[in-house]
């Protein structure tokens, strides 16, 4: 069986009651399953530590970006409504409470009032669950005009606003793996995530690590990124090289690898 990440017994306050039941099932499977994939060094040690699951029957398959750095076409006029003259900060991802959406709000007021900075906030991202406080807390900021929610794009447009952010910032509680890093980083944006879960396994020395319990600490970050050119090229290089070491083609790989292990 594949388990991703353990959401759904770590962080409770973080699922819908249907997730809540996957507990029980997933501890069923388990007593007849040979083998157990999952996509992160991180959520291996989470199965090990609250499944109870034999180290030796996990096998790690790493994912990768759904970009490529080297063919990739980008539409130069997407039908969004956005005016790119505007620099931004960006974060993509599902809008729920376990990706810490309403930091991220905090530490934006707090650059707009403290720094007067001019960049404006994309979220891009589909509604998830209990999205209702997120958008109150976009609602009730003093610069809700510069809080932009695109909801779903197109993988071409998604990748026009990777490529042109000044910084891409996931400062999610936990992740399995965190593609949305993996593919900022792939397109030549900057970026700052958190410091948990697998966020620093997949991001190494290529982006600033942060408290995602720390609204002034994830502010400061991106204040670091958008006024220092040096470092901003630093982290896109660093960024855009950390991203090749993963790949599609390593994860079929590993995967096949996997199967075999237990038909040999």
């Amino acid at each position: 069986m594949t388990i991703y990440d353990l959401t759904f017994v770590k962080y409770l306050d973080y699922i819908d009651s249907v997730v809540k039941t996957y507990s029980k099932r997933v501890q069923k499977c388990l007593t007849w399953t040979d083998l157990v994939i999952t996509i992160s060094e991180s959520s291996k040690n989470d199965i090990i530590e609250y499944l109870n699951v034999n180290p030796d029957r996990i096998y790690v398959t790493p994912l990768a970006s759904r970009y490529s750095s080297d063919n990739l076409l980008i539409p130069s006029n997407p039908s969004v409504n956005y005016d790119f003259s505007y620099p931004y900060i960006l974060f993509v991802s599902t809008i729920e409470p376990r990706k810490n959406v309403t930091t991220l709000v905090s530490a934006f007021n707090y650059l707009k009032q403290k720094h007067k900075i001019e960049h404006h906030l994309i979220l891009i991202g589909q509604k998830g669950w209990h999205y209702k406080p997120i958008f109150a807390a976009i609602e009730n900021s003093p610069w809700n005009h510069h809080i932009h929610h695109l909801d779903y794009l197109c993988d071409e447009h998604v990748a026009r606003f990777y490529s042109n952010a000044d910084v891409f910032v996931y400062p999610s509680h936990y992740e399995g793996f965190g593609l949305p890093v993996l593919e900022a980083m792939t397109l030549g944006a900057p970026v700052v995530t958190s410091n948990t879960s697998s966020l620093p396994e997949v991001a190494g020395d290529a982006a600033l690590l942060i408290d995602p319990n720390n609204p002034m600490e994830l502010a400061e970050a991106i204040l670091k990124v958008i006024s220092d050119s040096q470092l901003r090229q630093n982290l896109i290089q660093k960024g855009k090289a950390r991203a090749k070491l993963y790949s599609w083609e390593r994860t079929a790989q590993e995967t096949l690898n996997a199967y075999k292990s237990i038909l040999s």
